[in-house]
């Protein structure tokens, strides 16, 4: 069982402020400091639990500062105080946790056990021996592999040592967790329990707790009784899914440093952009105008928004950008909120930077763990960066998972390098990105006619396709009974009209749905009226095993017809296709969603045309604000177009 010791480093003279310490091998503390500085080093005391001796960090660091703010000198007996103050702190963390653990019981007689320092004082003065300790022989080769190994990244020591036996890094614990301290007390990396405690003051004392990775708080927690560190140790729900992170956890934290000389020659060689396809007037202003954001020197612009329409080709004006961020050395990180997205985007992005490194990241997949100059992740995966990468795109910022999930907000930020870019890419773009970034033209009567104007230094708008024909604006047909029928096989005339228009004229055709249960449903439905097609419908949806293979298929036009959830509203392009959502009143399908899924139509120059259906059981908002946001964005290209036909 690991413990953790917290310490007092004091300078040998009253202009070195007191600093208090927490590190899991005290011999390496002492080895550090005696190279750097003459010191003297107090044990303030030790516990298995880490995320109670960093909560002591705070209190006796915060003490410390209203000592020196006060300007008392540093003396034994303020040192005995910082003692019974880190007792008096355990006592009281035990009673919280206790009231608040209900009727679970501790492993031993008390939550936290704390072992008392007082009396563990060691000494330290330039050029002079420990008294006790021999210094930790280093091993450069090692620690700088291990190192660049760890560059950028934010892991739980359980993630950590998994990325290490990927890449056949033997290394016993003891000697890694050595090998990281003297990192965190160079500054290079740094500590922290996956989940932190603290006391929340107020008229009632409680628990906080928070986690590290995903900043969830108290309600996300549970309270569990820990037999890997013997102590109370809540855990965090809301990303157990990326693995369990803990009270007891080591969380480490590595911003990434500037590539090598080596590195950054093959970045630039990674830059050379092979690309055949030209753009539209309208394309090539918005992927300079991004170009610009990220070739612009520090201090620039941070975040970026590229606003193009389903079809405007989002891929493509990307592609200067990544050339530009390559060229300067550095790595790039495209982050979407779907797999499915992630595994169409990476072979095209290969196609068009073919000495780049491309890798997909997801939750299964086998290069989680490996580097690259170009990576492509599910937002998800992206929690397990720390200020690695000069330029983040993050495609479809309005999107579930990411769209209103802080956790996912805060774990693309934090996967930028401090002062670098974030380049916002979205048909939809969400109400918050839109007041930040987009800069509206001023109305003449009133602010309810300003209309966005087409680009600033901080957005671009393409309201028209590559192709420069309309988006297909949808139908909304309301159908009395609308889920009834659907249960009782009863005929739905609209629908029914136009899967018969799809099957004759050898088109696909998209039939959306809100909930899973729907889709077999539906299946069965479409099934009971066209029987010859039976063979060439599918169903599809996020829980599905065989969902790579049906999408697979329905891209090689081996189904006609397929039934689908939200998973597939976006990133995914069939040729000749047309849309039916059925139930599009229901919550799930939003103005966003909808846009979204009519943008599914007409992607090919050489079929620009189709049909979007709304089938809704009551009459809602949402299918007419998306038939709105259509219309005005067609409006918009016209008269892009009109602009540039008059130039």
């Amino acid at each position: 069982m690991r413990e953790y010791l917290l310490y007092i480093k004091t300078g040998e003279t009253t202009a070195m402020p007191a600093q208090a310490y927490v590190t899991p091998c005290f011999a390496v503390d002492q080895s550090f400091w005696r190279e750097r500085e003459g010191c003297r080093l107090h044990v303030i005391g030790r516990s298995p639990s880490l995320a109670l001796v960093f909560s002591l960090r705070e209190a006796v660091n915060a003490r410390l500062q209203e000592r020196r703010a006060s300007s008392q000198p540093w003396s034994e007996e303020g040192l005995s105080e910082l003692r019974q103050l880190a007792v008096a702190r355990v006592r009281e963390a035990n009673a919280l946790y206790a009231c608040e653990a209900g009727s679970a019981k501790p492993l031993g007689r008390t939550w936290f056990t704390w072992e008392d320092g007082e009396g563990a004082v060691r000494a330290c003065r330039s050029g002079e021996l420990w008294p006790e300790s021999a210094p930790l022989a280093d091993s450069p080769t090692a620690d700088t592999s291990i190192r660049e190994l760890l560059a950028g990244r934010a892991l739980l020591w359980e993630e950590l040592v998994t990325l290490l036996g990927k890449q056949d890094v033997a290394i016993e614990e003891p000697d890694l967790m050595a090998m990281l301290q003297r990192m965190v007390l160079g500054e290079r990396a740094e500590w922290r329990p996956g989940v932190c405690l603290s006391v929340a003051k107020g008229w009632r004392r409680r628990l906080d707790l928070f986690c590290e990775r995903c900043g969830s708080g108290r309600r996300t927690m549970e309270l569990t009784v820990c037999h890997t560190c013997g102590q109370g140790c809540a855990y965090c729900t809301a990303c157990l899914g990326m693995g369990r992170s803990k009270c007891c956890t080591p969380y480490l934290l590595v911003p990434a440093p500037l590539l090598s000389a080596g590195e950054q020659v093959e970045a630039r060689l990674a830059a050379t952009l092979d690309w055949n396809g030209s753009y539209s007037p309208a394309q090539a202003v918005a992927a300079e105008q991004a170009r610009r954001f990220v070739a612009a020197g520090r201090p620039g612009l941070s975040q970026f928004l590229i606003w193009a329409v389903c079809g405007a080709g989002k891929t493509e004006l990307l592609f200067p950008s990544i050339a530009e961020a390559l060229s300067a050395g550095g790595r790039v990180l495209i982050a979407t909120p779907r797999k499915d997205v992630v595994l169409e985007l990476a072979p095209r992005i290969q196609r068009v930077f073919p000495h780049a490194r491309v890798i997909a990241v997801h939750g299964s997949s086998p290069e989680k763990w490996e580097d690259a100059q170009i990576t492509i992740a599910t937002t998800h995966q992206v929690m397990r960066y720390y200020q690695r990468f000069p330029l983040v795109v993050l495609d479809e910022a309005d999107a579930f998972p990411y769209h209103n999930n802080p956790m996912l907000y805060r774990a693309v930020a934090r996967a930028v390098q401090r002062g670098e870019k974030l380049l916002y890419l979205s048909a939809t773009p969400p109400r918050y990105l839109r007041k930040s970034l987009v800069v509206k033209t001023t109305g003449m009567l009133s602010p309810l006619f300003a209309r966005p104007m087409l680009k600033s230094a901080t957005h671009v708008l393409l309201p028209g396709r590559y192709h420069g024909h309309a988006l297909p604006v949808p139908q909304v047909v309301t159908v009395q009974g609308l889920h009834k029928r659907l249960r009782t096989g009863r005929p739905i005339t609209a629908l029914l009209e136009l899967v018969r228009r799809c099957l004759e004229s050898e088109r696909q055709l998209f039939l959306f749905v809100p909930r899973i249960e729907d889709v077999d449903r539906v299946v069965y439905y479409l099934a009971s009226f066209f029987p010859d097609a039976a063979p060439s419908v599918a169903g599809v949806h996020a829980a599905d095993p065989m969902r790579e293979e049906k999408v697979r298929a329905f891209r090689e036009k081996r189904y006609r017809l397929m039934v689908t959830t939200t998973i597939l509203e976006r990133g995914v392009t069939i040729p000749r296709s047309d849309v039916a959502v059925i139930g599009a009143e229901a919550p799930v399908f939003d103005e966003a969603s909808l846009v979204q899924i009519a943008g599914r139509v007409g992607r090919s120059a050489d079929d620009p045309a189709g049909t979007v259906l709304y089938l809704q059981a009551d009459r809602a908002a949402s299918p007419r604000a998306a038939v709105r946001q259509i219309r005005r964005m067609n409006q918009l290209a016209d008269l892009l177009r009109a602009r540039g036909q008059q130039a």
